[in-house]
């Protein structure tokens, strides 16, 4: 982990979660590949501004600072890296890939984002939520708690399959940089609706998949909190295959 101060000066990273910043979390992948950044990066400073941080670097600051903490890291690494904005901060922080593919048991988390379209680190009982689980292979499943709708989870967006039919929440969400790589497709091989559904609907679907950018593409197992269990793994196997071929597509 490595901070650095407005004017550049050298800094402990802080504890992220319950300060008031944006962050963006992107693959790394061998000979420092990585799939998208400028998406990231678009939306690191979209959500530094919808969050009226007081500095916000130029991106060629940050890049800078990314090139230089990538190239330390080795053309070897594999791995998730985070940008963190703060107002007098920028940090970089780096860990392992783990949860990437993996089966995901779901727990319901009473929660509604104050600012949907920006990822911040002062949502602590959100993000801070995450170290009560075995982030490998458990997440948060957000549901509302006026609304009692299922919108997305603490580290991905929610994918609900019936069949080839394909429900996937867009109000109220941050869409991720995966699921927007994947919606061109998704929407020439199934039949895609926008939507939020309730969770007393939960048992219409066969399969609920997360797409984000540690877990790629994974099933989410069971969700026994609301009675629900996969019933199958098609749609699961047809949407990583897209994912994995992106990626691949990506790194080329």
């Amino acid at each position: 982990m490595q901070a650095w101060t407005t004017v550049g000066k050298p800094e402990i990273h802080p504890e992220p979660w319950g300060r008031p910043g944006a962050f963006s979390t992107f693959r790394v992948y061998p000979n420092r590949k990585t799939p998208f950044l400028a998406d990231y990066l678009d939306r690191l400073l979209d959500s530094a501004r919808r969050l009226n941080l007081s500095w916000i670097p130029d991106s060629t600051e940050i890049s800078g600072r990314l090139s230089s903490y990538l190239s330390d890291l080795g053309n070897d690494y594999s791995g998730l890296m985070r940008i963190c904005l703060f107002d007098d901060l920028i940090g970089l922080s780096d860990r392992p890939a783990n949860s990437d593919g993996n089966p995901v048991e779901g727990w319901l988390l009473n929660y509604r984002r104050p600012e949907p379209l920006a990822k911040s680190t002062a949502e602590k009982d959100l993000y801070g939520a995450l170290s009560k689980l075995e982030v490998e292979k458990e997440d948060w499943i957000i549901i509302d708690p006026k609304d009692n709708n299922l919108r997305e989870t603490a580290t991905s967006n929610l994918i609900f399959s019936s069949g080839k039919k394909l429900l996937i929440p867009e109000k109220f969400i941050l869409q991720g940089i995966v699921l927007r790589q994947l919606l061109p497709h998704l929407n020439s091989q199934f039949s895609v609706t926008r939507g939020i559904p309730q969770d007393s609907e939960l048992s219409d679907f066969d399969e609920i998949l997360l797409c984000g950018t540690g877990r790629g593409v994974a099933p989410l197992s069971s969700l026994s909190e609301l009675g629900w269990n996969s019933r199958g793994d098609i749609i699961f196997n047809q949407v990583r295959q897209i994912y994995d071929s992106l990626i691949e597509e990506a790194c080329a």
